[in-house]
């Protein structure tokens, strides 16, 4: 894959990419070597366990906290939703291949949904006083930085000429996620499957 002409912001987002996936490897390498010993006997399938874990247990009515809060938990996936697109339309800002317009317009559409999500879960963060009884700085940094990012792409989908400033904002992004909250986006996955595969073997979940 031939890369885009070098830029000093290209060079930053390419050292930014590289320390992140260094940094979030060695993390999963550090949790990966985790065991955590099981003496009773298996009373159900591991598998059927994690196969809920990744699918039925996302939806909202699993959740107690999310079946109570329906649209916050819809903006949290709209959200989320958004920054998996920032993070490819990121990556792709390094290839010299222009998107189609309508698929621009489409992610344009998306990254506004997604910074007005993020921004109104902020906002209900500050606004609730249980919340910012339980918050720490890492939340705000965390919402802010990627809400930057999504600011970013919105405007690079809509202005090319501006695509320098969405990839410092990116690199910004990538070197603060192996240092806080963000972290949740690699341990998710291994923590989910650990969740899954205990309450399977158990019976209780599958």
């Amino acid at each position: 894959m031939r890369l885009a002409p070098v830029t000093v912001t290209a060079l930053v987002l390419l050292a930014a990419l590289t320390v992140a996936a260094v940094s979030l490897a060695l993390a999963r390498r550090g949790i990966g070597s985790v065991r955590v010993p099981v003496f009773a006997a298996p009373r159900g399938s591991e598998a059927a366990g994690v196969r809920y874990a990744f699918t039925t247990a996302f939806l909202p009515w699993a959740k107690e906290s999310a079946s109570g809060h329906l649209a916050t938990y819809l903006a949290g996936i709209i959200f989320h939703a958004g920054i998996f697109a920032m993070l490819a339309r990121l990556v792709l800002t390094l290839v010299p291949a222009a998107l189609p317009r309508v698929l621009e317009h489409f992610l344009a559409g998306l990254f506004a949904l997604a910074l007005g999500c993020g921004l109104g879960l902020l906002a209900k963060r500050q606004a609730s006083a249980k919340l910012r009884a339980i918050s720490v700085p890492d939340d705000l940094i965390a919402n802010l930085l990627v809400d930057a990012a999504l600011a970013g792409a919105l405007a690079a989908s809509v202005v090319p000429g501006v695509v320098p400033l969405f990839q410092l904002a990116g690199a910004a992004l990538l070197l603060y996620a192996p240092l806080g909250k963000l972290r949740h986006m690699l341990f998710l996955v291994t923590s989910r499957r650990l969740w899954g595969q205990y309450y399977g073997r158990r019976g209780v979940r599958g």
